[in-house]
């Protein structure tokens, strides 16, 4: 099962990044990218098991909320992680 993922530049100390990743759910592609890129978890992840506020997951340009970490994921999907930005 292969998932196309996008991940924010501000996850990635302004580099955005495009990978091929597996999982039966947005949260199995979570631990994978966390796998991956172990610094990007205290960026995304409030708990173990829940996003930041800031973190939004699209799979096929759908949102995913309010239970991201359950949505079902299959072969072919393309994950997008957006992160919400604010400043002044």
């Amino acid at each position: 099962m292969s998932i196309k993922a996008m991940l924010h530049p501000f996850l990635n100390n302004g580099i955005e990044i495009k990978l091929d990743i597996e999982g039966n759910t947005v949260g199995d592609c979570v631990r994978e990218i966390i796998k991956r890129y172990p610094d990007m978890a205290e960026k995304m992840l409030a708990t173990k098991d829940k996003l930041k506020t800031y973190v939004e997951i699209l799979v096929n340009g759908q949102s995913t909320s309010p239970n991201e970490m359950a949505y079902p994921v299959k072969d072919g999907d393309s994950l997008a992680v957006l992160v919400f930005l604010a400043g002044g």
